[in-house]
């Protein structure tokens, strides 16, 4: 029986369902059974159950991450546009989950490098071929044929075996690095401040503006980070912290800290298979000293609204027309947030936020 493929894309453009059915074509050209939604005028039993069928009878399913299907495949909004790749992504992920970290069906696959971006987040951690590159589509032929090229030699003979002394077991860990920081991009834009919108008639939810001195660059962070994760921010893997009374002779200043949330990380080391008692988790993050001029600071505003809606936003601020206001195209739903006090936070040195105070503070 030929290896059965389905090969999933969004209709981004002529161009990319031209490449598309080129490949597919290819593929059926050495004895692979691709099957393609172009092939297809108008299913009998709806293009639905068309595509779940196809997804759960191939042997693997290919998914041609683009920009649009990756938007797509991070759209929690509700709307209708682009069901088609809802409905597939949805399939998608669910038989990712329940393969766990076993995959070994779901191959991503991208027409050239600029679309390594778009690789949607479940599909990250696996294999990816690159089309345009001739030796990377050989290996993904060979691969959808059972063949591969690179081969194990055949082992030797065992050595005679002698005594030695037996070493003591060194413990062994795995190391995790993972963060929603881009530190080069962070040090480009210069995160300067914060900034709070507040409606005093509580009519709508509060939002916390990031400022930066290179604005450009701080509207690509937001941009990115609502790229990752949406308009709502729903498995608050973004953690904001504010952290008050600092200081006794300044009571109104207070520590800003922004980055992954620990517990979010620490279950994704589950994820891949990876123990939490024997990992390094290395993370980043970044802090910020506000010291507000006057009583009551926009921060106390900002919590008495918070307090009624239990929801915010967070986005950078722009200047448009000469006047500073939030990048709305970039606002991000959150519901879980931080309000600490650092006697609190220093009281434990494994604390989250601990390290915005650091050795060089007297605590």
């Amino acid at each position: 029986m030929p290896t059965k493929v389905f090969i999933s894309y969004a209709h981004e453009s002529v161009e990319l369902s031209n490449n598309v059915l080129e490949f597919s074509n290819l593929l059926r050209s050495k004895g692979i059974d691709s099957e393609i939604d172009q092939y297809e005028e108008a299913p009998a039993e709806g293009w639905p159950k068309w595509m779940m069928r196809q997804i759960q009878k191939a042997d693997f399913v290919i998914v041609c991450c683009s920009k649009l299907f990756y938007e797509r495949a991070n759209d929690f909004s509700g709307s209708d546009d682009g069901l088609g790749v809802k409905w597939e992504t949805s399939l998608i992920l669910q038989q990712l989950y329940g393969l766990s970290t076993n995959n070994t069906k779901f191959i991503p696959v991208i027409f050239d490098s600029h679309n390594r971006p778009h690789i949607p987040l479940p599909l990250q951690p696996y294999t990816y071929y690159q089309l345009d590159d001739e030796s990377s589509k050989e290996r993904l032929i060979n691969r959808l044929h059972g063949t591969s090229k690179s081969k194990r030699p055949p082992l030797g003979e065992k050595p005679a075996e002698r005594l030695i002394d037996e070493l003591e077991q060194k413990e062994r860990k795995s190391m995790f690095i993972s963060s929603i920081i881009d530190v080069d991009l962070w040090n480009e834009a210069k995160w300067s401040g914060m900034a709070f919108v507040s409606d005093p008639s509580l009519k709508s939810p509060p939002i916390a503006c990031f400022m930066f001195a290179n604005e450009e660059a701080g509207e690509k962070i937001f941009k990115a980070l609502k790229e990752n994760f949406g308009v709502f921010d729903t498995k608050d893997e973004m953690r904001l912290s504010f952290i008050e009374n600092i200081s006794s002779s300044a009571p109104r200043d207070y520590k800003v800290h922004f980055g992954s949330s620990r517990d979010v990380l620490a279950d994704k080391l589950g994820q891949y298979g990876m123990e939490k008692d024997s990992s390094l988790l290395v993370t980043f993050s970044r802090f910020h000293e506000m010291n507000p001029p006057s009583d009551p600071s926009s921060l106390t505003v900002f919590k008495h609204s918070f307090s009624h809606f239990k929801t915010f936003y967070i986005t950078n601020l722009i200047t448009k027309n000469g006047q500073i206001q939030p990048s709305f195209s970039n606002l991000i739903q959150k519901n879980k947030i931080s309000f600490r006090t650092k006697s609190e936070v220093i009281k434990d040195k494994n604390d989250e936020d601990y390290v915005v105070f650091g050795t060089y503070e007297k605590t």
